[in-house]
Formats: C-alpha cells, sequence, structure tokens
C-alpha cells in the first residue's frame, strides 16, 4: 500500500458519495452499546474486546476470501506505525490493475483517532459495529470498532478510490464477522 494513485478533485467528490455506509443518506454515529449478534461461526478470540493483543491479523482475512478480485500473493507481516499488519497484494498485470490490501490491529488507537485523509470521513456501521470510513487519492481505510480503544483497519490501495472503498466496504463485511464482540 505504498504506492498511491492521485485522483482528480472532482472524482473525490463522487466517491465521497459512493463510499457510503449500509444505508443511504446521512452517517449518524451507532448506538453506544450495539445489539449482541447471536449465531453465526467465528475465529475470534472468546476473549472480550480488551484482549486485542491475541488476534493476529492474518486470521481475520485469508487469500481465499479475495478470489473474486484476483489473484493475491500469500500474505505478508509487519509491526510498524503502531499497528501489527497482514498485508495482501495482487499478482497483476498492470499498474492499473494492481490491488494491495492490508488488514492491521492497532490496540492503541479507536475509531474516532481516524483522520482524514483530504476526501473527508463517513462514520457509520458495519454490521452493527461503529466503523469509519475514509477515502483517500488512490485508497480507502475502513475502520472497525475494537472497543473504547482499539481498532481494526482495512486498508485497500487501487488505481481508483471509488474501487478502493467498494473493496474495502466488502472486505469489512468478511472480518467483522471474526471479531470479538465488546
Amino acid at each position: 500500500m505504498k504506492k498511491l494513485y492521485v485522483v482528480p478533485l472532482a472524482a473525490a467528490a463522487l466517491v465521497l458519495a459512493a463510499c457510503s455506509s449500509e444505508k443511504p443518506g446521512n452517517a449518524s454515529p451507532a448506538p453506544s452499546a450495539p445489539p449482541a449478534q447471536t449465531g453465526g461461526s467465528s475465529s475470534a478470540p472468546a476473549t472480550g474486546a480488551g484482549d486485542t493483543k491475541s488476534i493476529d491479523p492474518c486470521s481475520l482475512l485469508g487469500v481465499a476470501d479475495l478470489t473474486s478480485y484476483g489473484t493475491f500473493k500469500p500474505p505478508t507481516t509487519a509491526n510498524e506505525g503502531g499497528a501489527r499488519s497482514c498485508q495482501f497484494d495482487k499478482a497483476a498485470t498492470s499498474a492499473a490493475d494492481a490491488v494491495s490490501l492490508g488488514v492491521d490491529i492497532r490496540d492503541t488507537q479507536n475509531v474516532d483517532s481516524v483522520g482524514d485523509a483530504g476526501n473527508g470521513k463517513t462514520t457509520g456501521n458495519v454490521n452493527g459495529r461503529k466503523a469509519v470510513l475514509a477515502p483517500k487519492p488512490g485508497g480507502c481505510l475502513m475502520a472497525l470498532e475494537l472497543g473504547p480503544s482499539a481498532r481494526v483497519d482495512v486498508l485497500v490501495a487501487a488505481a481508483e478510490t471509488k474501487q478502493a472503498c467498494e473493496i474495502a466496504e466488502k472486505i469489512a463485511d468478511i472480518v467483522e464477522p471474526k471479531l470479538p464482540k465488546s
């Protein structure tokens, strides 16, 4: 995700409309105590959101989850910038076809600390979990709340910001059910 492509300002305005939360209209904060979810399978740890250091970011997403976006190389891991990261890069044939995405766990930064990268940010929710979407030129960040002081970031870099945000929203739908409930 080190390569980002510049998107004209007019396209950035369109991105904000295209990268919305689950429902059209203005995003509003999720309730302070989202309803408990039942059923479904999850590979998330049984511990509460307070134990985020035990979550492996590569357990939240796999190459098999990405087949609809092309062929991805095996993930690489890193610890940098205050996050534990699992990075996936598409085996692309051209720069226009390149997609890079990552799942980062930030144990000491919450969703309220997500900055505006110049294209605004939208607060909403993913499956009842507070989320913030922050598009940026050639990329998109979807932050999911892990509790009052932690979050999981889904980061996508692609040739177009709109495409990056669409992928980030879909990947967040895969990652969220695997997170511990707060």
